[in-house]
């Protein structure tokens, strides 16, 4: 008993997506199926895109961090004195050193607002011995590129979303319109059968 209801909801089904040659249906009665085959093929072709985005990005990204980490090397320095006030902002100018003299180094970094003044801080240093950034890491690498796949799939999915309630507005519109206009012609004929 429960595989025929299966197999009736199943021709329900497929007679819903695909109208087939029903007398009834009309040429706006196909772009349900047509849409919902046209929104797999995006959805298909919109994952193979993010991952492909995602895959270069990763390896733009992790060619950058091999060559920063080759280029950066970290010191230990030692606060000397605070040059600024830190209120209100996130950073704070600090003079460090590091070295032994007779190569010993100077240098003024920004050090962030609530790290303590004093003691010693690490400090990345360039190929010429001058203050830089740290360098990237290979979780910002990769945050980069799942951010960069991440988009991709929302703008796909955005466009998508919105290209198909635009032409459903207009399906539904013409679906209308051609309803009105049988109406206008079977109308007087069915007010004059029924009186």
């Amino acid at each position: 008993m429960r595989a025929g209801r299966n197999g009736s909801d199943l021709r329900c089904l497929i007679r819903r997506i695909f109208p087939g040659a029903n007398p009834l249906r009309r040429r706006t009665d196909y772009f349900e199926p047509v849409a919902l085959l046209l929104v797999a093929l995006i959805a298909v072709a919109t994952v193979v895109a993010a991952l492909f985005v995602a895959q270069s990005e990763l390896r733009g990204r992790l060619a950058d961090v091999d060559r920063e980490q080759a280029a950066k090397h970290q010191v230990v320095a030692t606060v000397v004195a605070e040059l600024g006030d830190a209120a209100g902002t996130a950073h704070r100018p600090v003079a460090v050193r590091w070295g032994q003299a007779p190569d010993e180094h100077f240098a003024v970094i920004q050090l962030p607002a609530r790290a303590p003044a004093a003691g010693t801080v690490p400090v990345w240093l360039d190929q010429q011995g001058q203050p830089t950034s740290p360098p990237l890491t290979r979780a910002e690498a990769t945050q980069a590129a799942g951010m960069a796949g991440a988009s991709v799939l929302l703008g796909s999915a955005l466009f998508t979303t919105v290209a198909l309630m635009g032409a459903r507005l207009i399906v539904t519109r013409r679906r209308l319109a051609a309803w009105a206009a049988e109406w206008e012609k079977v109308g007087p004929q069915w007010r004059n059968h029924a009186s």
